[in-house]
């Protein structure tokens, strides 16, 4: 299996309940029609005992965006609502 290198288009600090999260936007350096997210911590809902790690690719920048700012928003309301953080990608 080949490895993958990925230019990193956008970088995203956040807190989230006094968690530090850092997240970015990358496109593979082949593949410049394709992007994805990652992000340095998931979350956990309170009636899950496994993280919601985000695994999609995106056809373009701004639907990438949009579902990272979600992916966001949704791990503070499943803080809000009792759940947990989990170790995400080492970013």
């Amino acid at each position: 299996m080949q490895p993958v290198i990925y230019t990193v288009l956008k970088e995203y600090f956040t807190e989230i309940h006094a968690h530090p999260i850092k997240a970015r936007i990358m496109s593979p350096v082949n593949k410049e029609e394709v992007f994805v997210f990652q992000t340095s911590l998931f979350y956990k809902n309170y009636n899950s005992s496994d993280p919601y790690e985000p695994s999609a690719s995106f056809t373009s920048f701004a639907t990438a965006e949009r579902h990272l700012l979600q992916y966001l928003e949704e791990f503070q309301s499943a803080l809000d609502m009792g759940g947990s953080i989990a170790k995400g990608s080492g970013i």
